[in-house]
């Protein structure tokens, strides 16, 4: 047997490499992060827990309700509604007149509707007579209205435009008022305008007569007259 020191040393070594050989090498410890970055990945988890909560709480949320209704509504609109008593034949008429020649009608004219409302009268007086024929235009009331007949007319008792008791208009026919802007405003008695409610009625005579005036001969005219009302 040797006792050779030099082969002692060599066996060591071998067996000491074979046993490192042999041993697995272990991994080194992970670095410690920041402290900074643990903070925001638990903010970020109480965020994520957060709306996590509010979409649930979105599903299964309920509140205490009431109401109250009503049924049976209705509406109507008002109306603006005037008559006359005419019965489809002229007013004033004049055939073959000469110079001085007149002629008269009355109508009573009555408000139905449900707003109150003023009434303008206007018309027109159409041909190459028109220029020489006076047209005069005066309210009042009727106590026994028949259409056409004045027997029982009454003018009112003022003297509106200076041109006698109840007159509204007096003028050529020609010139008289076209169109509602420029009509005659109904007028109250006591002055301004008068304010037509339900039930309300007045009478009105015209009255034509033929001027004195060369240039009319042979000449032919005619004329319409409108009320209306527009509520107030």
């Amino acid at each position: 047997m040797s006792n050779d020191p030099a082969g002692r040393q060599q066996s060591g070594f071998a067996a000491a490499l074979t046993a490192a050989r042999a041993e697995p090498a272990q991994p080194a410890p992970p670095a410690k992060r920041p402290r900074k970055h643990r903070h925001r990945r638990i903010l970020g988890a109480m965020i994520l827990l957060g709306l996590t909560g509010l979409v649930a709480g979105v599903g299964s949320y309920s509140a205490f309700s009431s109401s109250t209704s009503n049924t049976g509504d209705t509406f109507q609109a008002g109306s603006v509604t005037l008559t006359d008593n005419h019965n489809a034949t002229a007013l004033i008429s004049l055939t073959n007149a000469k110079p001085g020649d007149s002629d008269a009608g009355c109508i009573q004219v009555t408000y139905n509707g449900t707003l109150s409302a003023n009434v303008k009268l206007y018309g027109s007086g159409l041909g190459a007579l028109a220029p020489y024929l006076t047209l005069t235009v005066t309210r009042g009331t009727d106590s026994s209205p028949s259409y056409r007949s004045c027997s029982n007319f009454t003018a009112d008792a003022n003297n509106y435009i200076g041109q006698g008791n109840g007159v509204v208009y007096s003028g050529n026919l020609d010139s008289f008022p076209s169109s509602y802007a420029a009509g005659i405003t109904d007028p109250a008695v006591g002055g301004g305008t008068q304010t037509w409610t339900n039930g309300n009625s007045h009478s009105y005579k015209f009255t034509i007569t033929a001027q004195d005036n060369n240039a009319s001969q042979g000449l032919s005219g005619s004329a319409s007259f409108t009320w209306e009302a527009r509520n107030t």
